[in-house]
């Protein structure tokens, strides 16, 4: 006797967020993910009461200092512009602060494993900072260390997860 397979209707879709950039969801069939987050940091937020999750994943701490970089044409870049502009997009969609779920994860001494420049590290002072000016607690930290990781938040669950090559999967 054969057997049908149950056929689900719902398409899951997984969409890349770049260094440098990021997406906001609502679309609970999808999965952001951010890969080989190294010395940058990710960030998910998910509102449970809405259902719009995002992530953002920056690459520095400081505009100021951008060498040439244009902050107002890649404001994602760093974490001084791109937190603000991120925050902005959730509040526009109605999203209270109180009601966020904020994972983080990233940080790493990967190119700088001496500590030298501590671009990691740098880049959590300032998201760290960021993230006090509008009074906002992460729900889960993954900082430092000299592996990259790979951050991803599932819109339909609010799950997100941290994966670290030879290390495991940890999911909050």
């Amino acid at each position: 006797m054969e057997q049908q397979a149950m056929k689900s209707s719902a398409v899951s879709k997984m969409t890349a967020v770049n260094f440098s950039e990021m997406k906001i969801s609502s679309n609970p069939a999808e999965t952001l993910v951010a890969f080989s987050i190294g010395a940058g940091i990710g960030i998910t937020v998910f509102d449970p009461f809405s259902g719009i999750g995002g992530v953002l994943n920056f690459m520095l701490p400081d505009s100021t200092g951008a060498n040439g970089i244009d902050a107002k044409k890649v404001p994602l870049m760093f974490a001084d512009t791109g937190v603000p502009f991120f925050m902005n997009a959730f509040f526009e969609h109605g999203v209270r602060p109180k009601s966020m779920k904020i994972v983080i994860a990233g940080g790493a001494h990967i190119m700088d494993q001496t500590g030298a420049f501590n671009i990691g590290q740098k880049n959590f002072e300032a998201l760290k900072i960021c993230l006090a000016s509008y009074d906002l607690k992460t729900q889960h930290e993954d900082i430092g260390g000299t592996t990259s990781r790979t951050l991803s938040l599932e819109i339909g669950s609010g799950c997100s997860s941290i994966k670290i090559f030879g290390q495991g999967e940890v999911k909050v």
